[in-house]
């Protein structure tokens, strides 16, 4: 028993250090220490938890009023976790999109240099304390993290608590999405599949939405090639996507999916892979999957015609692949044209 003992400290340190949370005293506990800015103050009438919160108020004048933090990205970091409590009154709506209450982090590469910012959550009138969580990938570049709880030029008030970041590794990473993917896409997209032998077909989607799975329709006036394109929309984070199912010829051991991907404000929801997306799942049957489904692409934000191209080793045993193409838990519009797969 004495053996197991340090194997468990070991273990339980290890797991300790994984959900750390980078942000220092992100809930306000040390008032406003760690942090950098001098517009904000404490409430500790209005918080979630513990005795403070910080406050941003401004009633006129509609400047941009932030704290911040910069935080070093641990190493093996592939993504972090961004997660806060947000309060707000009487916020403005200002003249462009980021004119609101706002949670946003800027990555920092090993110069010092900004280079790429993200929105965690923006918060428009007056909303009770809500919880906003989203996870970013890390840029290959990035060394450090600022995150900035603002009024982006806009006025009102708003509150912030809780304000956390998680490193999260690729191995982490890789369980969240095969645990996310095995919870909801076979609830999701649903319908029987009867075993023939098939090609992928129909894949310029100049038949409608023929031989593939799920509701949909074709846009004739956004198109990449021939004459239509599907088009998938979606106002709320559900599932909204189509599959089809087909057979992997013998002998075969790899699939190449290529495709073209448009897309109109698509709005990531609280994971990273609930974006528009093109993905493909390993079956030895069109139900038992013989590997980890994987992704060809994550489409977020607004892009022009795009050609995305993949290519997977077949696991062992896989006699059928199905591919989807969805906005998964995303809100926004997504066009797809000219999907394919070959194989060798």
């Amino acid at each position: 028993m004495k053996k197991l003992i340090p194997l468990l400290i070991t273990l339980i340190s290890a797991n300790a250090i994984a959900q750390k949370n980078l942000v220092q005293n992100g809930g306000f506990e040390m008032e406003l220490n760690q942090w950098n800015g001098d517009v904000a103050k404490l409430s500790s009438f209005d918080k979630k938890n513990g005795k403070n919160s910080a406050i941003i108020t401004q009633y006129v004048g509609a400047q941009w009023k932030a704290i911040d933090q910069t935080i070093s990205i641990p190493k093996n970091t592939t993504a972090i976790e961004l997660s806060g409590w947000i309060k707000s009154d009487g916020v403005e709506k200002g003249e462009n999109t980021w004119n609101t209450g706002k949670f946003d982090i800027e990555f920092i590469n090993s110069s010092g240099k900004g280079f790429q910012n993200e929105n965690i959550a923006s918060v428009l009138g007056t909303t009770p304390w809500t919880f906003y969580k989203k996870t970013i990938k890390v840029p290959s570049s990035a060394s450090k993290l600022r995150i900035m709880l603002a009024l982006g030029q806009t006025n009102g008030t708003i509150l912030f608590d809780e304000i956390k970041a998680i490193a999260i590794s690729q191995e982490e990473l890789n369980k969240i999405t095969e645990a996310e993917n095995a919870k909801r896409m076979p609830t999701v997209i649903s319908g029987n599949y009867e075993a023939k032998p098939i090609e992928l077909t129909n894949g310029n989607f100049e038949n409608g939405i023929t031989s593939w799975r799920g509701n949909a329709t074709v846009s004739t006036e956004t198109f990449k090639e021939g004459k239509s394109a599907l088009v998938l929309k979606s106002n709320t984070f559900d599932w909204n996507g189509i599959d089809q199912i087909a057979d992997v010829p013998e002998n075969a051991t790899s699939i190449t999916v290529s495709g073209w991907l448009k897309s109109d404000n698509i709005v990531q929801g609280k994971d990273i892979w609930n974006n528009g997306l093109l993905n493909i799942e390993f079956t030895s049957d069109g139900s038992n999957k013989t590997g980890n489904d994987q992704s060809v692409t994550f489409v977020t934000g607004t892009t022009d015609w795009t050609f995305y191209t993949k290519t997977f080793s077949l696991p062992k045993g896989t006699k059928k692949y199905r591919l989807m193409i969805a906005l998964g838990f995303a809100t926004g519009t997504l066009f797809a044209d000219e999907i394919s797969v070959k194989f060798n």
